[in-house]
């Protein structure tokens, strides 16, 4: 029986071995039996720790959410930009993806089984999947430089609606529902913190003439 992700590790091997650097829509044609799945989890994995990567979280969420609409669509196989598709990474880039990944299906590996498989099957299957992965995709996308975990939480959805195309795993689906609210969730609270601190940046506005005032007072009550 074939491991979770085999094929996908196996194309990331190979990209770092090889003598010239694989342009990454060639590395992502070798995905295996889920195309779909190995290029939303490749694509994923640079945003899956607590920095916020900025303008790429903005080009990489972008391009997911284009990815998440071609699956919700029933297209056999994902198309990326020119621009992406033809990039190339050095070797030691595609050995630090090939380890991230093989961190991520190292646990995979233990939790997921399938279950569930009413809603991973056929087009209701691939539908459930690209909506998740559009609503998380967009949330990534959002451009909230320096914020922590604003990259990682719609990145953990995404890698769940993955596996869960992967190993016919509906549960999976549940755990992309729930990393997606708690990214809602997050940022409602970011909204909330602010708008409370423009709220109090602009009393201060509205009331600097009457503190400039009694600065002005006490400066001259001191020289007289």
């Amino acid at each position: 029986m074939q491991r979770i992700g085999e094929d996908i590790l196996a194309a990331l091997d190979a990209a770092a071995a090889a003598p010239e650097p694989p342009r990454i829509g060639e590395v992502l044609d070798g995905g295996g039996t889920s195309a779909f799945a190995f290029t939303l989890l490749v694509l994923s994995l640079p945003f899956l720790q607590p920095i916020s990567l900025g303008p790429l979280g903005t080009i990489g969420g972008l391009a997911m959410a284009g990815i998440g609409w071609q699956l919700a669509r029933g297209d056999a196989r994902p198309w990326l930009p020119k621009s992406v598709g033809e990039a190339r990474l050095e070797a030691r880039q595609w050995a630090q993806v090939a380890a991230a990944a093989r961190k991520v299906l190292g646990w995979a590996g233990r939790v997921v089984r399938p279950r569930l498989g009413h809603w991973t099957e056929g087009r209701r299957g691939h539908r459930i999947a690209g909506s998740l992965v559009i609503a998380a995709a967009l949330l990534l996308a959002i451009p909230l430089g320096g914020i922590p975990l604003n990259n990682l939480l719609p990145a953990l959805a995404i890698v769940c609606a993955a596996l869960a195309l992967m190993a016919d795993d509906g549960l999976m689906f549940l755990l992309a529902v729930f990393w997606l609210l708690v990214t809602l969730g997050y940022f409602i609270a970011l909204y909330e913190v602010f708008l409370a601190m423009a709220k109090k940046a602009w009393l201060l506005f509205e009331a600097w003439p009457q503190l400039s005032w009694l600065v002005e007072l006490g400066w001259r009550g001191l020289a007289g």
